[in-house]
């Protein structure tokens, strides 16, 4: 009763959700500053104008990290923030108390979204676990009531996991299209989900519509002789993977450079992505090409990264490393 009461309750809630972002207007670059250009930046905009985010740096909120990946608390927090729903009256796990999210966490096992990370007990949460996207396949199945499966079997890379049959039913509602574009065959149900994707799978099963903000002016300087524009920091360009397929590396593997530059990967062939070895910044899931990542980098120190289809943390197999210098 009280999922349907919870089911039954989305379209009253969407229609409230849509509300907000009517006659919104937003500013130059939009409310955050970290997203800009990225792919997800609309649906970034919709869930937060829907008020079910609100940004990754309390009490400021200008940033939303978009390349960080999901924690199981922050999970508990969007969906609580997209349903409204009330404060729990019972405390079922051990491993939260005092935790940021704790009182998310109580709503969403209250509404029968979730039952735990250590069955059959399901005495713990697990809130700093990340979630993959085969976790929060089953979050939002449940979250929203999703029952058509489409006939199952919609990708090639979930048959026998626990989450298959909710993957399905997710990519029947049309939340998820895959991870591998433009076939899309696959789900990679044990990657990791980042908040830019995160904002796309609310975006889709809440049925808000991207908003895309205006562009940020470019800054320049004028004077009575000259006029000026900013000076772009200097740019390097790492290619992924090789044209023709054969030798799958990134060239070069190592780039050194100053605080304040900017990294480019560029992806001249095959199925690849970019993740750090510490999960500090992540092209997202790997996609065929092409595809270009940018990451500009202000702090000095050593950050080794890798393709997590074809290589390894740690420097082995398809790896690079990026050194910051001060």
């Amino acid at each position: 009763m009280r999922r349907a009461l919870l089911v039954g309750s989305v379209v009253l809630l969407l229609a409230s959700l849509l509300l907000p972002a009517v006659g919104l207007v937003l500013g130059p670059g939009g409310t955050f500053s970290d997203d800009d250009g990225n792919t997800h930046e609309g649906n970034i905009e919709a869930i937060a104008a829907a008020g079910v985010t609100k940004g990754c740096n309390p009490p400021v909120n200008d940033l939303y990290c978009p390349s960080d990946p999901v924690t199981r608390g922050q999970m508990a927090a969007f969906l609580v923030r997209a349903f409204g729903l009330p404060a729990a009256t019972t405390d079922p796990f051990s491993d939260d108390d005092g935790t940021t999210f704790e009182a998310d966490i109580n709503a969403l096992a209250e509404a029968g979204i979730t039952k735990g990370c250590n069955p059959p007990a399901n005495t713990l949460f697990c809130p700093n676990d990340y979630v993959t996207r085969g976790q929060m396949a089953a979050f939002l199945v449940r979250a929203f009531g999703y029952t058509d499966d489409g006939g199952g079997d919609l990708f090639d890379d979930d048959d026998g996991t626990i989450f298959e049959a909710d993957i399905d039913k997710l990519g029947t509602a049309g939340v998820t299209k895959g991870c591998n574009p433009p076939t899309n065959n696959l789900y990679c149900p044990d990657d990791r989900v980042l908040r830019d994707q995160m904002a796309s799978f609310l975006a889709r099963a809440l049925g808000l519509d991207p908003i895309i903000p205006p562009p940020r002016p470019t800054t320049t300087t004028t004077t009575t002789t000259t006029t000026t524009t900013t000076v772009p920091p200097v740019t390097y360009f790492v290619t992924v993977g090789n044209a023709d397929m054969v030798t799958n590396v990134f060239t070069p593997a190592t780039r050194t450079l100053k605080a304040g530059d900017s990294v480019i990967w560029t992806n001249a062939g095959g199925f690849h992505n970019v993740v750090a070895d510490n999960s500090s910044f992540s092209s997202g899931a790997a996609s065929f090409d092409p595809w270009v990542y940018s990451r500009t980098f202000n702090t000095a120190g050593t950050f080794p990264y890798y393709c997590s289809v074809h290589g390894s943390a740690g420097g082995v197999g398809m790896a690079g490393t990026i050194i910051v210098t001060g």
